[in-house]
């Protein structure tokens, strides 16, 4: 009987707090541009491409703007690195206290940030469902390519009047989420496999300089789930 008392209270135990992804998505960022970096680098290498862009010489090869593409997307992921970095260092982390988030239910919590915030306008706390679908292509892999797109299957958003609370204490929200909400399904970070479903919670604040912003994965879980 104890160990079923045990069990019992262990579904109704709140999920652990979270921190915001900022300070991950800024080590991913780095990582990601140094290894499309290198890419570019070894296809010149390995082709021994020159680095000849007049296009009227009779020795200029096209496969020199492949490496210029992934240096492109490499500088792209750096300056979205850059400025996760800026914002862990100008407001610090962000935590999420939530309850368990189950379709048809209200689901609730609040965001603290570990810094006092001034922000120039009101928090906007937003939800959202997006699930990743396949365009184009066949379900099993061959030479023909797959597309993925995202669509947003649903979407709120709370706006906390920044005057009244201090962001230390607690950016308080509520969803009302349907019974019909998709259930998380995949990873919770973007990854290109047909019917992904993820569920993304951000916080964000007009500031001076670098806008206030901080992002989570949300757990979705079916109607009907008991708790």
């Amino acid at each position: 009987m104890s160990g079923q008392r045990g069990r019992r209270r262990a579904t109704v135990q709140a999920p652990a707090p979270m921190v915001d992804a900022n300070s991950a998505n800024a080590f991913s960022g780095y990582f990601f541009a140094g290894t499309m970096c290198l890419i570019g680098i070894l296809i010149v290498w390995y082709f021994e491409l020159p680095l000849n862009f007049d296009v009227t010489d009779r020795e200029f090869n096209p496969l020199i703007f492949v490496p210029i593409l992934f240096m492109l997307i490499a500088l792209y992921s750096l300056l979205k690195a850059i400025r996760d970095t800026l914002r862990v260092r100008k407001f610090g982390t962000t935590t999420l206290v939530c309850g368990t988030a189950i379709a048809g239910r209200r689901f609730e919590g609040s965001l603290r940030s570990s810094r006092d915030l001034a922000p120039g306008g009101d928090y906007r706390v937003q939800l959202r469902c997006i699930r990743t679908y396949r365009v184009g292509g066949p379900v099993v892999v061959t030479t023909q390519k797959s597309t993925y797109k995202d669509e947003l299957r649903w979407q709120e958003t709370v706006v906390v009047p920044s005057a009244s609370i201090r962001s230390s204490a607690g950016i308080s929200f509520a969803f009302e989420i349907p019974p019909d909400a998709l259930a998380s399904k995949g990873p919770p970070i973007y990854e290109q496999v047909h019917g992904n479903v993820r569920w993304i919670l951000t916080v964000s604040a007009p500031m001076r300089g670098l806008d206030y912003y901080a992002a989570f994965a949300i757990d979705m879980h079916s109607a009907g789930r008991s708790e």
